[in-house]
């Protein structure tokens, strides 16, 4: 129950509305309190970027999602979950580094259309981004391979407009077996360290969706894993490729020749925390790699636009990445797309997996 103070005040009923929206219940009236408090901060904050990018002062808007009772803090400790895990050796190296090369690339590319990329997942509050983020890598280069021919144990999935066949891969599996668990939803892990898992230890099999599916999103994650390979789909996936850090030409040409590419990005602004639609561009993201904390997905790239900006305000956005977060009832988006400019130093991290030390394009060897 929300305590008669929070009852009296002016945001009460659209707390209300919104717990019911998020299925919210809390301890005690003291915490329901200070959940209303953090809410009313965080409504003050979208409400006053909105005003701004209506002005033309931003290229993208906010709203409240699943994270408005959630300080910033919060939500950096419990969602963010990439490279929490400081010093621990990595699995493995990649097989190699993507270059640039003289195939023509187009000025804009959408995997999705293409009966590859699967519906927008959720991790929830569970710092398993890093998952989902290697899940969704192996996905679209499997099923960019299969070309809608998958075996019966993904019979279930479609993927894309046409509702092409393609194949669901679980991220659980990922979460438990990854460093034999190691990489809990507090921990958090690493993108490549997943791929090597499935290559590794799964001998190039993971289950589908449906087979081990995904319990860690109320953030906690108990690392024994479950595996059933007997059941698993045959990936052919040997290995990952990296793509040149801060080349925003090769990193174009990579997301046109293969399907979904793996990315960290600095996701910890409220900026993120709250968006919902139109390019991001945020000026305070960071660049370096150990300042990157999300996984998240590139399915495509062009040239996408925000709201229109006036004088003062920023220039329209220009070339973009079509970015597929893992957070589908948080993002305002009902594509789960976030467009984020690229440019300026470099602030992504790329790799995605490849099935021979030759690098087929798909990705996969059969």
């Amino acid at each position: 129950a929300i305590l008669s103070a929070v009852a009296a005040d002016e945001h009460a009923d659209l707390f209300a509305s919104w717990i019911q929206k998020n299925g919210r219940s809390y301890a005690s009236s003291e915490e329901s309190a200070y959940r209303f408090g953090v809410f009313k901060e965080n409504n003050a904050f979208v409400t006053s970027h909105n005003a701004r990018a209506k002005a033309g002062l931003h290229s993208f808007t906010t709203a409240l999602n699943s994270f408005a009772d959630m300080t910033n803090a919060e939500y950096r400790q419990q969602v963010l979950g990439l490279g929490k895990r400081g010093g621990r050796t990595r699995a493995a190296g990649a097989l190699t580094t993507f270059q640039r090369n003289e195939a023509p690339t187009p000025a804009s590319f959408d995997w999705r259309p293409l009966g590859v990329v699967t519906p927008v997942k959720d991790q929830a509050q569970c710092g398993s981004c890093w998952a989902f983020s290697a899940v969704a890598a192996m996905e679209g280069a499997y099923n960019n391979k299969m070309k809608g021919s998958v075996p019966a144990a993904c019979s279930q999935y479609t993927c894309g407009p046409n509702n092409t066949a393609c194949c669901s891969f679980s991220e659980q599996e990922v979460v438990d077996c990854t460093l034999n668990g190691a990489d809990t939803c507090k921990v958090g892990g690493e993108m490549h360290d997943g791929i090597m898992e499935i290559v590794n230890q799964q001998k190039g099999k993971i289950n589908t969706e449906a087979q081990y599916p995904y319990i860690s999103g109320g953030g906690t994650s108990k690392g024994v894993c479950h595996a059933k390979p007997a059941d698993a789909v045959t990936t052919g996936i040997t290995g990952y490729a990296n793509v040149t850090f801060g080349d925003e030409d090769a990193l174009k040409q990579a997301a046109h020749q293969h399907a979904v590419i793996s990315i960290a990005i600095d996701a910890s602004q409220m900026s993120f925390q709250f968006y919902s639609e139109g390019v991001y561009d945020e000026p305070k993201c960071h660049s370096k790699p150990a300042q990157l904390d999300h996984g998240v997905a590139i399915v495509g790239y062009g040239v996408a636009s925000g709201p229109s900006p006036s004088p003062p305000g920023p220039q329209p956005p220009g070339p973009a990445d079509c970015v597929d977060n893992n957070d589908a009832k948080s993002c305002g988006s009902e594509t789960g797309c976030h467009w984020c400019p690229v440019g300026g130093g470099g602030s992504f991290c790329f790799s995605f997996p490849c099935g021979s030390q030759t690098m087929v394009e798909s990705g996969i060897s059969r």
